[in-house]
């Protein structure tokens, strides 16, 4: 028995070992980690942002009007472009970013959502102008979350950082996905004033991170973030407060809150 341990150890290493290095061959493969996939990447990227962008200016869905259609097309094009750029299969796409997520990540996203929410009312006690929803507003909830959650999150967690983090840790693969994601919003200072487009660039790219780590709570599927997302868009446009600084203390309170799912760790959400 005794010089049969060292024997069974060092298979058992080796078989370890040979796990870990074709564990390792298959990121790299799949990742992005040379020139060539790092251009078939950013085109993809392009594609779905003019798809997402153009699909809601064609439809002037301003506040999710058309929600279902953008994230149908959406979709669509996100399938096809894995297919054509990474020969991916869509049924293992579908099961990535797509699939059944993590209790906990819809938890944490629901969690922080309301977080943030509870700025309003006490908003609306702190100040004297009258409030209400927006005509539609049960409607628009559901096209919001389809547009600016569903839609959103495909195109940036479920395919740019979804890409990007395979054979990267977090944090890593969260800053390098927010370079191409603020390269995207630029054309915010075409149609906004500066200072405007400037806050509303640095909070997008803020929120990109806890947008991620839920993505990474969810499972890493988009559900998580997708149900935060809506929740940071849809408020200041589907509830009408009669104040100038709500928008703003929107901003800074959604940002806080969202940031909260720091608090909540776990090795598996950052493995590798």
């Amino acid at each position: 028995m005794t010089s049969f341990l060292p024997a069974y150890t060092g298979v058992h290493c080796a078989a370890r070992d040979e796990a870990r290095g074709l564990r390792y061959v298959t990121l790299m493969r799949d990742g992005i980690h040379d020139r060539a996939n790092w251009v078939k990447l950013l085109i993809g990227f392009a594609i779905l942002f003019a798809v997402l962008q153009g699909t809601a200016a064609v439809f002037q869905s301003m506040r999710g009007e058309a929600g279902l259609y953008v994230a149908a097309a959406t979709l669509a094009t996100a399938l096809l472009v894995q297919r054509v750029l990474f020969s991916s299969d869509w049924r293992r796409e579908i099961g990535l970013s797509l699939g059944i997520p993590r209790a906990r990540g819809i938890v944490a996203a629901i969690g922080v959502s309301l977080l943030a929410l509870c700025v309003i009312p006490v908003f609306q006690l702190m100040q004297s102008g009258d409030s209400a929803f927006y005509p539609g507003a049960a409607w628009l909830a559901a096209g919001i979350f389809l547009q600016g959650g569903v839609a959103e999150e495909i195109v940036f967690r479920g395919y740019l950082y979804g890409h990007i983090r395979r054979g990267r840790g977090f944090w890593r693969a969260a800053l390098i996905s927010a370079v191409p994601f603020a390269a995207a919003h630029l054309y915010l200072f075409a149609v906004m004033d500066w200072t405007i487009a400037l806050t509303a660039l640095a909070l997008s790219v803020a929120l990109s991170f806890p947008f991620a780590k839920l993505y990474e709570m969810g499972g890493r599927t988009i559900w998580a973030p997708a149900i935060a997302h809506a929740v940071v868009q849809g408020a200041v446009k589907l509830i009408v407060i009669e104040a100038p600084e709500f928008p703003i203390a929107w901003m800074v309170v959604s940002l806080v809150a969202m940031w909260v799912v720091f608090l909540i760790s776990s090795s598996a959400d950052n493995r590798s």
